[in-house]
């Protein structure tokens, strides 16, 4: 046998145990130091073993921690990344009925860089596009098991008559295949408040999770998310928006965008979602990075990795002292997946029914991989976009390798390593906090097993 390439050992709070973390697996023990040289073998003889160390080679194979000679992690990680990657058994749209906005946000990755145009033909989405999208989504429900949108933009809810006209249709098609179907946007938020019919209209096109973003307090984010050409303010609409996705049992997921010019400041939103009874929702930081070139010039204020690791630890534990629902479970890794810019059946398309992979990409003519008309006859430099993206994978690189974060980490985001790290891959928030947020779900586990119960 022999131990995984993939066992973290840290201290446990008992100086006569370790614990044992396995980022294949994401099993975690606690164990005597006892027989703990077999994890510092790079193989041992099972059936030599006394009976004690044969009885905790057992337990540590349960969680993965040991294996068999035979066992390849590599190529077992491989397969299931690969699987996950190649499934077509779900097909998945990011749509963008429009790619104009009412907000003017500084870092907007969307915005056009000194050589690049991403407002294409159409302001709004024509009907002839609808019709190839609604063509696409029938023929692919022969085959598939699943259809997910995510409507997207610019701000999407201001294409909302193309969103709700195209939700029906779709749920039509849906409903006579007889397979599964959800919907969410991301949206700004602001046009939420602005007609008292519009939650309705939504859930009525089953569209029920969204993530909005405010980026602190109203000065705060006021001077970051203003509306375009009157740099009115905005905190207070999104919030009413917020308010009442969350009255009408909506998911709502609430994202924190940071950079060193408001982490000091991003914190202090806290108060004002308890004040407003908002603790229930998810909320999450957003890391800003200077990805395209339309965002270049907020590059300097961008924090690094490490001071965004930092941060979130802080804003997770202050979740979690204060009683927020996201933070009453601590933070714990997961076996990662391809992202959907790498996945098969997973597509990015904008008003005029062209094609990406990527959300970063969207608008950028270049990029796309292809036309929604007449996808199956594209031309050979538009499939061989989608190939590259399709094919790239963390195991191309040996700094992954030879890491044991890969299993939850795999590389990053695809689209920095190909095209912002130039070739490398983009680490992300685990590899500086693995240990930090493992010992906090360990410590909240070992609390509830010493808890006196209740009578």
């Amino acid at each position: 046998m022999k131990p995984s390439m993939y066992n973290f050992i840290w201290p446990a709070d008992d100086p006569a145990k370790v614990m044992v973390f396995n980022s294949l697996t994401t099993a975690l023990a606690e164990v005597k130091k006892t027989h703990l040289d077999l994890l510092d073998l790079p193989r041992f003889d099972y059936d030599t073993l006394p009976d004690p160390a044969r009885r905790f080679a057992d337990a540590l194979k349960q969680g993965g921690f040991v294996l068999d000679d035979e066992a390849d992690e590599l190529k077992i990680l491989k397969f299931a990344y690969n699987s996950n990657k190649y499934d077509r058994l779900g097909i998945g749209f990011t749509v963008a009925p429009t790619l104009r906005c009412n907000f003017a946000c500084a870092y907007c990755y969307e915005q056009a860089g000194e050589n690049e145009k991403r407002d294409g033909q159409n302001a709004f989405m024509p009907e002839n596009v609808r019709e190839e999208l609604l063509r696409f989504i029938e023929q692919a429900a022969k085959t598939v098991k699943g259809v997910h949108i995510t409507w997207y933009g610019g701000e999407p809810l201001l294409g909302q008559e193309i969103i709700f006209d195209l939700s029906q249709k779709i749920i039509a098609v849906i409903e006579e295949n007889k397979i599964s179907y959800s919907a969410g946007m991301i949206t700004n938020g602001y046009l939420l408040a602005e007609d008292p019919d519009l939650v309705r209209k939504l859930n009525d096109s089953r569209i029920n999770s969204f993530q909005i973003t405010l980026d602190g307090p109203p000065d705060v984010h006021n001077s970051r998310r203003m509306l375009r050409g009157g740099n009115g303010p905005t905190f207070d609409r999104v919030l009413e928006g917020v308010k009442l996705l969350a009255a009408n049992e909506m998911e709502v997921s609430l994202r924190i965008n940071v950079d060193r010019s408001n982490m000091e400041n991003a914190l202090k939103v806290l108060d004002i979602l308890e004040e407003n009874n908002l603790k229930d929702i998810s909320i999450h930081l957003g890391h800003v990075a200077a990805d395209t070139e339309g965002c270049k010039s907020i590059e300097s204020s961008c924090a690094s990795m490490e001071e965004f690791t930092a941060l979130n630890q802080t804003f997770r534990e202050t979740l979690r002292q204060r009683g927020f629902k996201e933070g009453q479970t601590p933070h714990y890794p997961r076996i990662a997946h391809a992202c959907g810019a790498n996945r098969m059946n997973a597509f990015v398309l904008d008003p005029d029914g062209d094609m990406y992979k990527c959300w970063s990409e969207i608008g950028d003519k270049p990029a796309r991989i292809g036309n929604i008309a007449g996808f199956r006859q594209r031309g050979k430099s538009e499939r061989m976009r989608e190939i590259r993206w399709l094919t790239w994978e963390p195991f191309e690189y040996a700094d992954c390798l030879a890491c044991k974060v890969l299993p939850i980490c795999m590389g990053g985001c695809g689209y920095r390593a190909m095209f912002v790290s130039k070739d490398r891959p983009a680490c992300v928030e685990w590899k500086y906090s693995l240990e930090h947020y493992v010992q906090a779900r360990y410590r909240r586990e070992k609390n509830l097993k010493t808890e006196p119960k209740k009578s």
